[in-house]
């Protein structure tokens, strides 16, 4: 309190002070009352004030206090905090230290254990190096030894040449000889010949006697290659395509495919095919495209109506105005092709926009200039037709999208030229190779500016003379404004006809314009006649193929259709969907089938004929169709489309051999005795009746996932009765040709259930050989050619000896011994030793039926089955089935009746098989063969180095096929 009363005493001071003044001083009047009182009232707050101030000082000095002493705490925890985490982190540095000095151990001792690794690698590196080192003095030696007898083979190359040399000089010399021989001969036998016609002339008769010297024969012709066949190998498939059955003969061969599309293949395919085109008037045509056409076309084609049509004069009125930039190029003599292109798309664009803007009238067609667009193929490959109109209009045009393909030349070519007509008809090809069309259509323009129409329908192109494009052709106007001809005139009518029509039936199976995958049910298809057994299905029935453009270059599509003529057909994997009332849609895989056939008996009834008599291993019919039939032309045969859904059976037994599962000595005997079943209980007699095949090829054998065999493509089929006559048609030989028997590629028109089983041991041998074989390369075109001469020399020349043959199977160090035991056994029931292949080839009655059995049959596949259980014993299903068949039908007769009563040939010699062969000089192709391109068969007989050459050629056979 020592503050508040130092202030105290300063008042007071000051008081004093005053007062001191005051007695110095005089006081004012009134002035002491004043300041007393002012003192005495101002001395109670000054007291106060000093007071609370000193107060003040004290607590402050006390918070000061209190908060020094608990900074001084809080100091004193954090240094104790501190000190704590301080001996922590000294412990945990200690734990660092000892793991670090377990790893710095543990990394010593892994690199010493990596130093003593590599102290033993880098000593056996060395000894490496030295083996290599001893490796490559061995090498050196090996090559000083090669290098030797490189040499000594070039000497006895030099002394062989030298040999040959000989040889051919000696041969040349009896060459020499023989042709002076036979000048001496003929220079005999001309005298002698002088001397007769001299004593007949001068009246000299005498008795007329035998000459002594031999009568002047022909010499023996040279040998012919497979390349130039002789005619006499070329009758059976001759026979096969004249007359009529240019029509009506299913194709030997499948047709012949180009390596590339030039103007060589366009003429080639134009005059194979020149038998079922046919130039007819114009009325024709629409009578073949059917009633409504013509119709339609007698209105619009007439006189009247084209001159008078204010349609066609808006449209050529349009037109001229399009071409004003080309219209000088179409005066001049000769008009160039792309200037023809461009006229032709003015006009169709002006028919396309005068019909888009017509009300009340449908959008038919759209014009798609394609001269320079590649539209894609089912192969991969690429075409580019000159103009097309099309029933959608989108932006990737497809060949099945196509209503109307057009072809475009200059002045130098016809429209009917077989160059332009070829391109019409690959055109054709190419617009059905997916999809089956009732009809399609193709217009050419070339010289004069003419146009022509195709038609193609089952059995033929049918073509005439159309008209001829607005200012060009022969009378080259000099006016644009030239009155149009009735020619003219016409060219547009048919078009607009073509947009009226068309968006109502485009010709596609269906009518209506169809792309994979597509769904339909069996009532979209005009005309369509039910069988009667599955009427009240068909417009509650959707059928699917569904096959992507994967799937369609893959060859996804089965059956015959890269071909114009006879019989065609169409095969996808498909889907069916049926609609039950109050049920779920029922979906199964199924295969879908179209064809067109000729009017008759076809594959729907054979193969309902061969379901309904308990032949197993077919597929069931769910669905089947019929688009009634129609005649094309005068000479044409009817034609008419069956369309069926069977069960779905698999794929092509071709598939068979590269399924890990199935391809096994007893998979495969188990699955071709299926098919030996199949054909001998459908040529089993029963009640006057029997079937047979005649088709049996690879794509026709087909089997399951679980192994299930089937036969389908009966449509080449035929249904018999027992007391059927000889049957001598052109058109029975019919069947694929590297699967024919060898007495039908001779010619013969007999068949039975022996030719179909014979199909089916090529097609087994065939893919034996894929998998295990070794084949001759004479025998490279055995399975592809088209040629069915070629075909006819290659089989005998191949199955002409037994021990050639199984060379060529692979022999017994590469095929199983089973299959080796069954091919064996059908070798000697098709082709025994008791007589020879020129009996086979006899056009008499098949030597083979007179010791058939069946029951052979069975042995031959029992005997395999039980070697092949051996190594592997599995059920046999199909077997015990064929098995059960002959016990059952022990008294059955095969059917043996479509048979030419024709002489037999007398048979000379039955040991050598390649002599004595029916057809004349065909001995010659066999005898002879060392002469030509066709070398003899490696026999017992042949060097060893013929035989070397063929085993060193067997790792060739993939890249063969």
């Amino acid at each position: 309190m020592s503050g508040g009363t130092g202030s105290n005493d300063d008042v007071k001071l000051a008081s004093g002070s005053n007062a001191g003044n005051t007695t110095a001083q005089p006081a004012a009047p009134g002035g002491s009352a004043l300041a007393s009182e002012l003192a005495s009232a101002l001395e109670p707050m000054f007291k106060t004030f000093f007071m609370d101030l000193a107060d003040r000082d004290e607590k402050w000095r006390n918070d000061q206090i209190l908060r020094d002493e608990k900074a001084q705490y809080n100091r004193e925890m954090d240094a104790m905090k501190w000190r704590e985490e301080l001996a922590r982190r000294d412990d945990d540095f200690k734990e660092w230290r000892k793991e670090q000095a377990k790893r710095d151990k543990d990394w010593r001792d892994e690199q010493a254990k990596r130093d003593d690794d590599f102290k033993v690698w880098r000593e056996k590196q060395e000894k490496r190096d030295d083996e290599f080192k001893v490796w490559r003095e061995r090498q050196e030696k090996r090559d000083d030894e090669f290098k030797g007898w490189r040499e000594k083979q070039s000497e006895k190359q030099e002394k062989r040449d030298d040999e040959f040399k000989e040889w051919q000089k000696k041969q040349s010399e009896e060459q020499t000889k023989r042709d002076d021989e036979f000048k001496g001969w003929r220079e005999k036998q001309s005298k002698i010949l002088e001397t007769l016609q001299a004593a007949s002339t001068s009246g000299v008769r005498g008795a007329q006697a035998a000459p002594s010297t031999p009568v002047l024969t022909t010499p023996r012709l040279p040998f012919m290659s497979p390349s130039s066949v002789p005619r006499y190998l070329q009758e059976a498939p001759s026979r096969a395509n004249s007359g009529a059955s240019a029509y009506t003969g299913t194709p030997q061969t499948s047709a012949q495919k180009p390596d590339k599309f030039d103007d060589k293949w366009y003429i080639d395919l134009s005059e194979k095919n020149d038998d079922i085109c046919k130039a007819v008037d114009l009325s024709q045509i629409f009578d073949i495209l059917g009633k409504d056409w013509c119709k339609a076309w007698d209105i619009a084609s007439t006189t009247e109506s084209l001159s008078e049509s204010v349609d066609i004069q808006q449209i050529l009125a349009d037109y001229r105005n399009a071409c004003t930039a080309i219209n000088e190029k179409l005066k001049v003599r000769k008009v160039s092709e792309p200037t023809y292109q461009a006229a032709f798309g003015a006009l169709a664009m002006a028919v396309q926009n005068y019909v888009a803007a017509k009300p009340g009238v449908q959008q038919g067609l759209y014009w798609y200039d394609t001269h320079k667009t590649q539209i894609k193929r089912g192969d991969d490959r690429y075409r580019m037709p000159d103009g097309s109109f099309s029933t959608t209009n989108l932006p990737a045009l497809e060949w099945s999208d196509i209503a109307v393909v057009v072809e475009i030349k200059n002045d130098d070519m016809t429209s009917t030229a077989h160059h332009v007509r070829g391109q019409i008809l690959q055109d054709f090809i190419d617009m059905t190779e997916t999809l089956p069309r009732r009809f399609m259509i193709g217009l050419t323009l070339a010289q004069h500016g003419d146009i022509c129409v195709y038609v193609c329908v089952p059995g033929g192109v049918y073509s005439a003379q159309l008209g001829s494009l607005h200012l060009a052709g022969k009378t080259k106007p000099s006016t644009d404004n030239a009155n149009p001809t009735v020619d003219d005139q016409r060219v547009v009518a048919f078009l607009l006809l073509l947009q009226e029509r068309l968006c109502k039936d485009s010709g596609h199976l269906t009518g209506k314009n169809m792309r994979l995958p597509v769904k339909f049910s069996f009532g979209d298809i005009p005309d369509t006649l039910t069988d009667g057994k599955s009427s009240d299905m068909l417009q509650s029935t959707t059928v699917c193929p569904e096959l992507s453009e994967k799937d369609v270059a893959k060859g996804g599509i089965y059956g015959r259709h890269w071909h114009l003529r006879g019989q065609r057909t169409w095969v996808y994997p498909a889907q069916l969907k049926r609609k039950i009332a109050d049920q779920p849609d029922e979906i199964d895989d199924v295969f879908f089938k179209f064809q067109w056939s000729f009017d008759g008996d076809g594959e729907i009834d054979v193969h309902r004929f061969v379901l309904e008599r308990g032949v197993p291993h077919v597929p069931k019919l769910l669905h089947t169709a019929i688009i009634e039939g129609k005649a094309y032309g005068t000479h044409s045969p009817k034609f008419k489309g069956e369309a069926m859904v069977m069960e779905y059976v698999g794929k092509s037994v071709k598939s068979l051999f590269g399924n890990d599962t199935l391809c096994t000595p007893s998979k495969i005997i188990d699955i071709f005795a299926g098919y030996v079943h199949t054909l001998v209980a459908a040529a089993g007699i029963d009640n006057g009746q029997y079937a047979l095949h005649r088709d049996i090829s690879i794509g026709n054998l087909m089997v399951t996932e679980d192994g299930s065999p089937y036969i389908i493509d009966w449509g080449c089929g035929r249904v018999c009765a027992e007391d059927d006559g000889p049957r001598s048609s052109a058109k029975e030989i019919i069947g694929t040709a590297v699967y024919m028997g060898i007495r039908i590629l001779a010619g013969c028109n007999a068949r039975s259930v022996i030719d179909d089983l014979e199909s089916m041991f090529l097609v087994l041998v065939h893919y034996v050989w894929l998998t295990y074989g070794k084949m001759d390369p004479i025998y490279k075109h055995l399975w592809i050619t088209p040629d069915l001469g070629m075909v006819k020399a290659m089989r005998v020349s191949w199955l002409n000896a037994k021990d050639t043959f199984f060379f060529n199977m692979g022999g017994s160090e590469i095929l199983p011994k089973a299959l080796h035991a069954l091919v064996e056994s059908l070798y000697e029931l098709l082709f025994p030793s008791t007589f020879s292949i020129g009996t086979l080839n006899s056009k008499s009655t098949d030597p083979r039926r007179k010791d058939f059995k069946v029951s052979a049959w069975l042995g031959a596949f029992d005997n395999a089955a039980n070697i092949a259980r051996k190594e592997c014993n599995i059920p046999m299903p199909n077997l015990d089935m064929l098995r059960e068949h002959v016990r059952t039908n022990l008294n059955r007769r095969i059917s043996f009746i479509d048979e030419p009563s024709l002489p037999p040939q007398e048979n000379t010699n039955k040991e050598n098989r390649s002599q004595n062969l029916p057809d004349e000089g065909f001995e010659e192709l066999l005898s002879e063969g060392s002469k030509g391109n066709l070398p003899e068969t490696p026999t017992q007989n042949s060097s060893k180095k013929r035989l070397s050459d063929l085993t060193n050629y067997s790792g060739n056979k993939k890249h063969r096929m």
